[in-house]
């Protein structure tokens, strides 16, 4: 029970970046979306944030990232992401993704249990954060690890970037690398829960970022619109995100905005595309 966002843009001003941001941050504070499927027991992601971000400074990758068990709609969380704000505009292009938590009751709580998860290679980096539940006994046998100090996310990240970096070092297209891993990864999803994803790619100085969408047997039509994924496009800017985002965009950007259908998707300034089906 989490929500998450992509953006990018090819150059942005502070204003333009804190409404995208601001509205994360909101959604998260107030989802009437999860007050519905929990009959009005929680309201809030409230289990700690993060963010991570990419782009080039004068033609150099660079790179930002903070995770936090503080509430992302604290003073001080709003305090920190306006000091990334500031100094995010420098970046262009800019690739950012931020993910709230929300954590199951049975899963485990604390800084290195926020996302997004980060996993080097020889080539590039990656952050990868997830809305949704995971077979968690089931992928921490098949990579060899003892499961009850892990969320499952963490290792459904962990198996993604590591079957997406992977390939890619064998020298083949990232793009299909990134597909293909997304369809493999469909099986360790639990019934009625999403593989609602956000990836974030530095590789070989080319940031790159990608959504995926998709409910697997979703129990009711409420769970169903809690796990839509919501899609912008602008001027030199695009966006994606939870369904609950929307309620907190400015009203100018409402007639830019769509629901994404299931599916993998790479996000660029100019748009968004779908890589395939989910």
């Amino acid at each position: 029970m989490c929500r998450l966002m992509a953006l990018t843009t090819e150059g942005t001003t502070e204003d333009a970046l804190s409404r995208f941001m601001d509205a994360f941050t909101k959604s998260a504070h107030r989802d009437v979306y999860l007050l519905k499927i929990t009959n009005g027991k929680f309201s809030s992601h409230d289990d700690g944030w993060g963010l991570a971000a990419a782009g080039l400074v004068r033609n150099t990758p660079s790179v930002a990232q903070h995770r936090s068990i503080e509430p992302i709609f604290h003073e001080y969380s709003i305090r920190l992401i306006n000091l990334f704000i500031r100094k995010l505009v420098s970046y262009k292009p800019l690739y950012v993704i931020m993910h709230a938590r929300k954590s199951s009751a049975s899963e485990p709580y604390g800084l290195e249990y926020t996302h997004p998860f980060m996993m080097l290679s020889n080539s590039g980096v990656a952050w990868f954060a997830h809305n949704g539940g995971a077979k968690k006994s089931i992928l921490a046998e098949k990579m060899g690890v003892f499961p009850w100090i892990r969320v499952d996310s963490e290792l459904l990240g962990y198996y993604v970037m590591n079957k997406v970096l992977s390939c890619g070092e064998e020298d083949k297209d990232l793009t299909r690398c990134v597909v293909d891993a997304y369809i493999e990864s469909k099986e360790y999803i639990t019934e009625g829960s999403a593989l609602n994803t956000v990836l974030l790619i530095l590789w070989k100085n080319k940031p790159r970022l990608f959504i995926s969408h998709w409910v697997k047997e979703p129990l009711s039509d409420l769970l169903r619109e809690y796990y839509a994924i919501i899609a912008y496009r602008g001027k030199n800017t695009t966006f994606a995100g939870s369904i609950s985002i929307r309620d907190y965009l400015p009203t100018e950007f409402a007639g830019d905005v769509w629901i994404l259908e299931p599916g993998i998707y790479e996000l660029t300034p100019e748009d968004v595309f779908k890589l395939a089906d989910l």
